[in-house]
């Protein structure tokens, strides 16, 4: 009758791959753990689930004091083992990168909560090999955004197998300014909406902003034809719903220029308006300007002090100024920042470019503080109205 470490070393002799028999020098702990994992990689016709649930828990206790080598070998074997039992998954995981790698890029599926728990408690290493598994999920996206690694959320934008969440696309946003790969990235992203787009305007390049304008050109007709019934109600009747008349008026049609008391003003004086905002943004002019393009002064003070231009461009389309005003109100060399011929030519293009109601839409985001996603990204940012 054999004994039980007999019977052990029968097992290992039989099957491939098993631990080739003690060497001299190996401790009696190595020893230990070695004949473990023999027992827990077998496959399940040779152990049953309870059996190796029992091998696990003996050796939870064994690598507590194995040294990394020796848990590096586990990791290696447990990795390779569809059955493995879950706390010794979670124990390696949670050792050091090096012992961890085996089973985060291990062939087989690692439940989503094991994974989690070990970007939560593990390394910016961890995090990275987490990053590129092929089952990647969105809520693991999720935790691995948490700590603002960003190389970590290079990994993530560049894999396509998965969708971000609303909220990291939010994070992403708002962790994309001094960043240029991210922007890039990001842009690439099919997640990426309008009201993220036009965010990520100001900061991003001029090529950027090109492709921002773009790609999420919009004709607002099919929204303003669904709710055309409600003006007549709102505007000549009593007591209208501060918000329906908020939302009537950022998707009226077309925008009238308006002067300081209320009054329609000609395109004349529009011009006039932006030529002088244009040459010296002084705090009377930019009031005249918001009050002509009928969004907020901090918006008109930010357009103005744009070094790109584009956004005055959009401003200007956006209230129905001819081309060649625009061109020459852009292309004057006696501006506060004036610009070469070549770039006044660039901007003509994107001013063409533009219908004049998609412009008053981009208008409108600019100025939308009230949405409730443009809200929580500028708070992720870090800033308000006075973004610089």
């Amino acid at each position: 009758m054999s004994t039980p470490d007999t019977a052990t070393e029968e097992i290992a002799s039989n099957d491939v791959g098993l631990t080739p028999p003690p060497q001299k020098g190996h401790t009696p702990r190595e020893i230990l753990i070695r004949k473990l994992a023999d027992l827990v990689v077998l496959p399940a016709a040779r152990i049953s689930s309870n059996e190796r649930s029992l091998v696990a828990d003996i050796m939870l206790q064994a690598l507590d004091k194995a040294d990394e080598g020796l848990r590096f070998e586990v990791a290696r074997r447990v990795a390779r083992v569809a059955e493995a039992p879950n706390p010794l998954l979670r124990t390696l995981l949670l050792d050091e990168p090096r012992v961890a790698e085996p089973i985060i890029r291990r062939i087989e599926p690692v439940p989503e909560a094991l994974l989690i728990e070990c970007a939560k408690n593990g390394t910016t290493a961890h995090r990275d090999l987490i990053a590129r598994r092929i089952d990647l999920t969105t809520s693991l996206a999720d935790v691995l955004l948490e700590f603002g690694e960003p190389e970590v959320a290079k990994l993530l934008l560049r894999r396509e197998e998965f969708q971000f969440s609303p909220n990291a696309i939010d994070l992403l946003v708002s962790r994309s300014p001094a960043d240029a790969e991210v922007q890039a990235l990001l842009l690439r992203r099919r997640e990426l909406e309008p009201a993220h787009g036009f965010m990520m305007f100001w900061w991003v390049s001029a090529e950027n902003r090109k492709r921002i304008l773009t790609r999420f050109a919009l004709d607002r007709t099919i929204v303003q034809d669904a709710i055309q019934d409600l003006y007549p109600r709102v505007f000549r009747g009593d007591g209208a719903d501060p918000f329906v008349k908020e939302i009537l008026i950022m998707l009226d049609r077309r925008h009238r220029p308006r002067g300081v008391n209320g009054d329609p003003v000609s395109m004349e004086v529009v011009i006039k308006t932006l030529g002088a905002a244009r040459k010296y943004p002084a705090q009377e002019i930019i009031h005249a300007a918001s009050m002509i393009a009928g969004v907020s002064r901090e918006l008109v003070a930010r357009i103005l002090r744009d070094p790109g231009v584009e956004p005055f461009a959009v401003m200007c389309k956006s209230l129905g100024m001819p081309r060649s005003e625009f061109f020459a109100i852009v292309n004057r060399k006696d501006a506060e920042n004036p610009i070469d011929p070549a770039r006044a030519e660039i901007l003509l293009g994107i001013f063409d470019s533009m219908a004049r109601d998609y412009a008053r839409a981009v208008m409108r985001y600019w100025d939308w503080d009230g949405n409730p996603r443009i809200a929580h990204i500028t708070r992720l940012l870090g800033f308000d109205d006075e973004v610089a």
